[in-house]
This record gives C-alpha cells, sequence and structure tokens, in this order.
C-alpha cells in the first residue's frame, strides 16, 4: 500500500493512496514535491483505523454516543446520517424511499462531532462507488469501504483547538472552490411541468402569471420540446420561430429555460450525431466501436465528457440556443441514466422465445430481468472513456463524475459565448467540485409530506458540501398532489435558493390557479412574499458565498444547541425557517435556541402577525394561510415591494423590519445581478446599524461601494422585546 501526506491549508492534511485519478474536485493542488512518505502495511490516520480489504482499503472510526455525522450532501434520510447505509454512486432512481442508499449525486464530504467532542471532516476524492456504514451495523462504528488502492483522502482537524462545524465547512470550501452565484433572476419563482410541450403552451402560462398578478421570471422546457428527443434541436412545427418567442417572453419577464440530456439519437442525417462520429466523441466499447445505450430518442451514443474536445464541442452546441436568446439549461439523465442496451433487450426477447416454447417456465424470470433493464450495473462497465495520455479507462471507474464532466462543458460554453455575463445552469447529477460552476435541484421526488422534510435535510447537506443554490421540485415531481400539501410546500419554497415548481406528465397540475380560488390566493401571497424578501436573501447569499458559510445550514452551526432539530434551519444570518409539515396542521412545535425571536406569521408580503417568543421550545399558531418564520433577536430583515418579475423596475425604497432589544448591523448588498462584475467589486453596500436608546432607537446608515446604489429611502419597523413597534424613514442621498 503506497501512501503519502501533505499539510496543506490551515487544518487540513492531505493521504495520497496510490495514484488517484484526477477529478479537479480541488482548487489547492499539491505538487510531488509536497509529499511525506509513510510505509506501514496496517495504519491508523487521524483516528481511523485503515485496512486493506477484498480490492480496496476499509476505514473505520470510532463514535461516541454525542458524535453526530452530518454531510455526504444529497442523499435519503436523516440530516444526522447515523445508524443508516449510503452507496456514493450516481444513479437515476426516481422513487426516493427512506431505505434507498444513492441517488444522483456523489458528495463524499462528512463531519463527524458534536458540543462535548472535538468535530472533524474529511473528504474522500474518489470518482467511483463509496460505501459508508454509519453505526448502521454498530452503532458506535462508521465504516467506510473504498474499492480502490488509489484515492486522497483529506482530513480537516486542528491541532490545540477546536473547530466549529462552521470553520470545517470553510475550510473544505477553501480546499474545493467557491460556490457558484447565479443571475439575480434566479432567486424568482419559476414554473415547470413535463410537459409544456409547444410554444402556444408556454404563452399561454406565462399570459395567465400575469393576468392572475403572479410574479415568476423562468418557465421550463422539457423534452418534448424537441425534435424528436433529438439533443440540440426544436420542433419547429411547436415553435416555428424560436429567437422571436423567446424574445417576446424575455420583454415579458421570462426566462425560456431547456432541458438537455447527453445521449445523441442515432440516425443518419442528424447533425450532432454526425459530427460527434466523425471527430470519435461518443464513448466506446472494449472493441472500440461506439457504445449503444437507450433512452428517450431510442438508440443513442454518449459523448465521452472526460475528453476536453469533447467537452468543447458540446459547449460550443450550446450557442445555437444562446443565440436565440436562452439565457440557462437544465441538465437531467446525466448519471448517466440508461434504459437498456440492445444486448440486454435482446436477452428478454430471448427469454420471451423460451417462454413462448415451454410455458411452465416462471413468469417472474421475464418479470425479474425487465425491472432490471433500467440502469444497471453492468452497463457501467462495458463503455469507456479515452484519458489525456490516450488510454482508455471504463465508466465503472470514474461514475460518478459523468454528470459533472457534461455540465463543466456547458458552463464553458456560456463562458465563451456570453463573455462577463452571469447563466443560470441546473444539473441532476453532481460530484464534488460542481458547485464551483452550477446548482442542482434534488431530482424525481414525489407529492408526499415525507419529502417535505427530505427537501429541508437536503437544502442543509448540500449547503454543507458547498452547493449553496440548490432545491426541490415544489409539491413533488411524482404522484397527485393534495392543495393543502402544495400550499405548505410553497410556504417552504419562500426559503429554498431555488423556487421551482415541477411536476410530472400524468399528475395532478400543479400551477398557482390549478386548484380552488382560496388556494390561488394563498399561493400568490406565499410567491409575492418570496418576491419581498428578495433584498434580504440575496443579500446574505452574496455574503455566504464571500464568507464561505452556508447559506442554508442546522441550527448548531450558529447556536450551541444539543438538540437534534432536523426541520427547521437558519436562512442567512437573521432569519429561521421553520414550515409547517404535517397534515391537516394549523401549527407546530418549534425549538428556539439561546435568544428571544420574532415570530413572523406572514399571510401575505406586508400582512404581518408577529409577538416575542423567548428561547426553549414552543407549540406555535400556524394557520393554511401563513407563512411561519422566525427573527433572530438584534437582528434585521430587508424588504421591498414584490414585483412581476426580478428587474421589472428598480428598487429605491427599502423596507427593515428588525427585532432589537440592544444593537443589531445588516450590510444591504446590490449589483447589477447580470454580469461578474460583482467579482471585480462593481457592487454597493448599505450598512446598517440600529442601537436601542430608551423607547427610541438609534439609526446609522452608511453606503459606499463603486457603483450606485439605487435606494432612495429606507423605511424602519423596529419591534422591542415586547413586541411593540416603532416606525421611522430615512432618506439616502446619492
Amino acid at each position: 500500500m503506497m501512501l503519502k501526506k501533505a499539510q496543506i491549508l490551515n487544518f487540513t492534511k492531505l493521504y495520497r493512496f496510490g495514484q488517484p485519478f484526477k477529478t479537479d474536485a480541488v482548487v489547492r493542488l499539491v505538487d510531488d514535491g509536497g509529499f511525506e512518505p509513510i510505509e506501514a502495511p496496517l495504519i491508523t490516520i487521524e483516528g481511523m483505523a485503515v485496512a486493506l480489504c477484498k480490492g480496496g482499503i476499509a476505514m473505520t472510526i470510532s463514535l461516541s454516543p454525542e458524535d453526530r455525522v452530518y454531510g455526504l450532501g444529497e442523499t435519503v434520510g436523516a440530516l444526522n446520517k447515523r445508524g443508516k447505509k449510503y452507496r456514493l454512486y450516481t444513479t437515476d432512481d426516481p422513487v426516493h424511499t427512506p431505505d434507498k442508499e444513492n441517488l444522483y449525486g456523489s458528495h463524499p464530504f462528512v463531519l463527524v462531532g458534536s458540543a462535548l467532542t472535538n468535530p472533524f471532516g474529511f473528504f474522500i476524492d474518489y470518482p467511483s462507488e463509496i460505501c459508508l456504514d454509519v453505526g448502521f451495523t454498530n452503532h458506535n462504528v462508521m465504516e467506510v469501504v473504498i474499492p480502490s488502492m488509489n484515492f486522497d483522502i483529506y482530513f480537516i482537524r486542528a491541532e490545540g483547538r477546536t473547530l466549529t462545524f462552521m470553520e470545517i465547512v470553510k475550510e473544505f470550501l477553501l480546499l474545493t472552490g467557491a460556490p457558484y452565484c447565479p443571475p439575480k433572476w434566479a432567486f424568482g419563482y419559476q414554473q415547470s411541468r413535463w410537459s409544456y410541450p409547444d410554444a402556444k403552451s408556454i404563452a399561454e402560462t406565462a399570459t395567465r402569471f400575469r393576468e392572475e398578478g403572479i410574479p415568476c421570471d423562468a418557465i421550463y422546457m422539457d423534452i418534448d420540446y424537441m425534435d424528436n428527443f433529438k439533443v440540440f434541436t426544436v420542433d419547429e412545427e411547436k415553435f416555428p420561430d424560436f429567437a422571436t418567442f423567446t424574445g417576446k417572453l424575455k420583454s415579458d419577464g421570462f426566462r425560456v429555460i431547456p432541458i438537455i440530456d447527453p445521449g445523441v439519437k442515432i440516425e443518419d442525417g442528424y447533425g450532432v450525431y454526425e459530427e460527434g462520429r466523425r471527430r470519435g466523441l461518443f464513448c466506446q466499447t472494449r472493441d472500440g466501436s461506439f457504445f449503444k445505450a437507450a433512452v428517450w430518442p431510442g438508440l443513442t451514443h454518449l459523448p465521452d465528457f472526460l475528453m476536453p474536445e469533447t467537452r468543447r464541442w458540446w459547449g460550443g452546441l450550446c450557442k445555437k440556443f444562446l443565440d436565440m436568446g436562452v439565457e440557462g439549461f437544465w441538465l437531467d439523465m446525466n448519471e448517466p441514466s440508461i434504459f437498456y442496451t440492445p444486448e440486454a433487450m435482446q436477452e428478454v426477447f430471448n427469454l420471451v422465445d423460451e417462454i413462448k416454447k415451454n410455458p411452465d417456465i416462471p413468469k417472474r424470470r421475464l418479470q425479474d430481468m425487465l425491472n432490471g433493464l433500467s440502469n444497471n450495473r453492468g452497463y457501467f462497465r462495458e463503455f469507456y472513456h479515452r484519458t489525456h495520455s490516450g488510454g482508455r479507462i471504463s465508466n465503472e471507474e470514474i461514475h460518478n463524475l459523468y454528470g459533472t464532466l457534461m455540465t463543466q462543458g456547458v458552463a464553458d460554453g456560456f463562458i465563451t459565448n456570453m463573455p462577463g455575463q452571469r447563466y443560470f445552469l441546473l444539473t441532476r447529477s453532481s460530484y464534488v467540485g460542481l458547485h464551483r460552476y452550477a446548482a442542482i435541484w434534488t431530482g424525481d421526488n414525489m407529492s408526499w409530506w415525507e419529502h417535505m422534510i427530505a427537501h429541508i435535510r437536503m437544502l442543509m447537506s448540500l449547503n454543507m458540501a458547498g452547493v449553496f443554490y440548490t432545491g426541490a421540485d415544489i409539491g413533488g415531481f411524482g404522484s397527485d398532489v393534495s392543495p393543502e400539501l402544495q400550499i405548505r410546500w410553497m410556504q417552504l419554497g419562500v426559503f429554498s435558493p431555488l423556487f421551482r415548481n415541477h411536476s410530472a406528465m400524468g399528475t395532478r397540475r400543479r400551477e398557482p390557479w390549478a386548484f380552488d380560488g382560496q388556494a390561488l390566493d394563498i399561493m400568490r401571497d406565499t410567491i409575492k412574499l418570496r418576491y419581498a424578501l428578495i433584498p434580504y436573501a440575496y443579500s446574505e447569499f452574496m455574503r455566504s458565498v464571500r464568507e464561505l458559510s452556508p447559506f442554508i445550514r442546522p441550527l448548531m452551526f450558529d447556536f450551541d444547541c444539543r438538540f437534534d432539530v432536523e426541520d427547521q434551519f437558519m436562512y442567512g444570518g437573521s432569519v429561521m425557517a421553520a414550515p409547517v409539515i404535517l397534515p391537516n396542521a394549523t401549527g407546530r412545535y418549534v425549538l428556539l435556541p439561546a435568544v428571544s425571536w420574532l415570530y413572523c406569521r406572514a399571510s401575505g408580503h406586508s400582512a404581518w402577525t408577529v409577538s416575542v417568543i423567548p428561547p426553549g421550545v414552543h407549540y406555535i399558531d400556524c394557520p393554511l394561510d401563513s407563512t411561519p418564520f422566525f427573527i433572530k433577536e438584534n437582528s434585521i430583515l430587508t424588504l421591498s415591494e414584490p414585483v412581476n418579475y426580478i428587474g421589472e423596475r428598480e428598487i429605491d425604497v427599502l423596507r427593515v423590519a428588525a427585532f432589537v432589544t440592544e444593537t443589531a448591523s445588516f450590510t444591504y448588498y446590490e449589483d447589477d445581478g447580470l454580469t461578474d462584475g460583482y467579482k471585480k467589486g462593481v457592487y454597493c453596500t448599505i450598512q446598517i446599524d440600529i442601537a436601542s436608546a430608551e423607547g427610541q432607537y438609534d439609526i446609522s446608515i452608511k453606503a459606499e461601494g463603486a457603483m450606485a446604489t439605487k435606494i432612495t429611502r429606507i423605511d424602519f419597523e423596529i419591534y422591542d422585546r415586547n413586541a411593540a413597534l416603532w416606525r421611522c424613514s430615512r432618506h439616502l442621498y446619492n
């Protein structure tokens, strides 16, 4: 076992086993001269016992009774991962039941510890399957099995001091890079459906939003917009003048977001197929022929995204859409998802022929074979990528990178063809490092109350992995949703960075007007609340990116909280969200840590009922028409009047809602929302400070930055410890 180590960053040690495949997950690289060799057949590193196992390495960590285990990004299960098995191997699985061990992403970053122990973190940089038994077999032991002798593991632990979970995440992001920042309009509401199949249905949907007075910034186009599901095509009968169509929608405040899948239909005369075949850009079988796999278009070839040439080609193909007004894509089926291969289907046909000849053959054999067709693990051992050195490597060995490499190609296409502009890019499959240039959504969830809590848990876990802008399909993608569940999920969506309503073909419609009039009114008010909160959310999101601190995080990141709370979360530094996640509930229990909190029961963007609640466990009333959230004591929330879409008009009046018993501060942030000028310092801030002074308040406002703020007036609503309200206004003179 060849092993060496290096000290990097502030609190991170890298242990290198063998010769790992370069994944580009980290941005802080170590050259060979920076390593110290370790020679031992069996060792313990950073408290983790390391041993050889069949085909790889097994590592074990002892867990104290108090230890919590967090991280792993996109996984099914509790926020505290203890007591379950996980298998990090990207797969398309549309039924996210509690027993599932893996989903679409692989984020092998783990945090371990508690308020009573010294927390630490580790990241295993290995692009294929990693199995973790987190106290499932033995409650006091975590076992990690890597079926390889070639990988990197980064340990984050301080010597002589105790790191907080927040500090561990920051160190991880110093290692892997700062999170992606979408354009500001991406913080608006987004509407999707499988499917709005033509220009007419999308235009009617857009018109209805404006007629109903419901804000919306984007409408998605699922696979039916294509010509027979051929990627990078548009069905000209359904969309006779696509550029004019997208231009008209944009003038009304809607961005159009088409889907892109990796499978390229095998069809003579289809330009993408012809070029990819001619240039040898597709994955191959062992014998050198192009690998065939069936997805939506039928038989396809899969682009070999490991090749830089393929990624440049794929990014260049996006230019056709960018030239027609598209500013964002969502990438799907990129685990990659495979319905079947010709060889596997032939085995089915052979069995059917056997059954015809011998009716006594158990029909269960056929059923099992059909059930095993989709995304069979064996497919990924059958096709190969070409490496930088001219060799070949099977997809199985780097499987978890496929979706990330595809996404990287599209991101590079945006950067090349929209220089200096921010782009919107959403993907389903992901690996660590993708968070630098794209966002993810959590795939095909269901219209189940249980998937609301899954949404909350994944928001927190993915933020720990650096994916700050993320979310789940509001209302659930599959099955039918009740009006109550849709409303409660929309209220959660107010505090989800990605606020997208998406649903599957054949399910009940999810648009706000698809329910009764009462539901429509509540959802309109809920979406307007989201838009009113954007000055706060955008300011805190951009601060989180600059400071490398999770935008959405569990309570124990901010407070010395020894209670396990998995259905509440901090939304930036001032606000705690506590959605109602049970059917027929008109309230819920909440844990309020450390300080007093201003409970805001919002029936719209301005109609709030407020009360001050001391720390502790409390039951709060929250009828169906109200969105519950809390403002932390001595904190500030910034709002504005909602608009129909972000950028409809300049926001010149800022509303401040504050809960102040001593002093409070907030930094409002403003940039153009569309370019990467913020990276060069082209933005402005307004520093707002409030101090309580004998029943009055001293207010300080300071605007500064490389651009002038658009804000001309700030209206203050300040609550004291008795929830008494004090109002005033201040003008800014630029």
